[in-house]
């Protein structure tokens, strides 16, 4: 192995792909979504998936969040979704969908999700905007 390689080897582990920098391609990087409630005295339950892992029930507790990291499959085709439920409110949506999510709601590698009690909010990171979806 020539020096030069070495030195390029050395040099991702030091800054590990995980990381958000904005020279490694959409793809390589690991993304996170993140469920926060916002609720005072209710509990939120889910349920979320993606076509290779089911990640399983869960119940997030008032003021609590909860967070999931990935990457991208091969394909470019990881898609995350997630069951809602509380009080008189279900629904379910995407979370995360990389064939529309690269830069566009989410705003990079982070789609950060808010239940209020009026429904679920994303924030879109480049415009600092909590955005009504469901």
């Amino acid at each position: 192995i020539s020096p030069f390689f070495c030195f390029l080897l050395v040099l991702l582990v030091a800054f590990d792909l995980s990381s958000s920098f904005s020279w490694i391609p959409y793809r390589f990087r690991t993304h996170y979504v993140r469920i926060v409630s916002n609720f005072t005295d209710e509990n939120i339950e889910y349920h979320c998936k993606s076509q290779d892992d089911d990640l399983g029930q869960r119940i997030l507790q008032p003021k609590k969040e909860w967070e999931l990291s990935f990457k991208i499959n091969f394909w470019g085709t990881t898609r995350f979704y997630c069951y809602f439920w509380y009080h008189n409110f279900n629904a379910s949506f995407d979370v995360f969908d990389a064939d529309v999510d690269e830069d566009l709601d989410c705003g990079g590698d982070h789609c950060i999700w808010t239940a209020q009690k009026d429904g679920f909010y994303l924030l879109q990171i480049k415009r600092n905007e909590n955005v009504k979806k469901y």
